[in-house]
């Protein structure tokens, strides 16, 4: 099987637990970029949220793809074109917001680069008291993935955001999501809820994928879905993997997501993506039913 295409999620896959890229990894994906390999980094985040990783690899210098926002947004480097699918609508966002409520859950309406927090007051007087003691930033990290992002508290009652959104991120507790994850999948059956972490659940408009961008960029890039090889970790890289010709799970990922790969491979903290890489360019068969590189 040719590739002609890798596609990397990023948290948990091509990153390690210090949002780094590990240097052989790195060294393993520029090798394949100078064997006319393209490279699409395929992300929850946004594009800003992604420049630390595109930027060292020499993405803007080639026929590079990002699939952004988990495949709503694609930005093609060559081109210096975006495409954007489907969003969240206010209404939508109402919806959303009385599930928030009936589960006492935070939820964070990613607006382009507004985070809008909906949140009782209880509970964000309880994020203050763990920020005092564990260090954990109210915004959960999501004004560092660049300049001019703002992570605003919104009021405790219906509120029409007039913004596009992006999508819906909830958070709580492991625990919490063990016990009501089906609960909340039926509540919000008109969209796509997707486990990124054990604490955080994302929703977005049915449909919108990392699988159905890299059917995009496909046509852009001149290649099939067989002739790509995705790596991932989490649910909301299930549809990437099972579409394309090698699906490749990391050795960390969830088990949900390793009993739907062709490989499962080492983990995002051992090399597992360099070392498949690595692999593929010395032609070695990997396209077995989850073989272990």
């Amino acid at each position: 099987m040719t590739i002609k295409c890798l596609a990397f999620d990023l948290d948990g896959t091509l990153l390690t637990d210090q949002k780094e890229i590990d240097s052989r990894t790195k060294k393993s994906i520029q090798r394949a970029m100078e064997q006319g390999i393209h490279i699409v980094i395929a992300s929850g985040r946004d594009k800003n949220g992604t420049s630390f990783v595109y930027e060292p690899l020499g993405l803007e210098q080639g026929k590079h793809y990002l699939a952004l926002v988990n495949g709503q947004i694609i930005y093609d480097f060559e081109k210096k074109e975006y495409d954007l699918d489907d969003v969240l609508t206010p209404e939508d966002g109402l919806k959303i917001q009385q599930v928030c409520k009936q589960f006492d859950i935070e939820g964070i309406f990613c607006c382009g680069y507004d985070f809008y927090s909906y949140i009782s007051d209880a509970n964000r007087q309880k994020k203050i008291e763990r920020e005092k003691l564990s260090g954990q930033p109210m915004d959960y990290g999501l004004k560092k993935g660049g300049p001019n992002r703002n992570f605003i508290d919104l009021p405790y009652k219906e509120i029409e955001l007039t913004q596009d959104i992006n999508k819906v991120i909830m958070v709580h507790t492991a625990q919490f999501f063990e016990k009501h994850l089906d609960d909340l999948k039926q509540a919000l059956s008109d969209y796509d809820v997707l486990l990124i972490g054990p604490e955080w659940l994302e929703i977005m408009p049915k449909g919108v994928s990392k699988a159905s961008a890299l059917k995009k960029i496909c046509k852009r890039g001149g290649f099939t879905m067989d002739e790509i090889m995705a790596f991932g970790d989490a649910q909301n890289d299930i549809q990437m993997i099972e579409s394309v010709g090698i699906g490749v799970a990391m050795g960390n990922a969830m088990e949900e997501v390793k009993a739907v790969a062709n490989v499962i491979c080492d983990t995002n903290l051992n090399n597992g993506i360099g070392k498949t890489i690595d692999a593929l360019l010395m032609g070695k068969e990997i396209d077995l039913r989850h073989a272990k590189l």
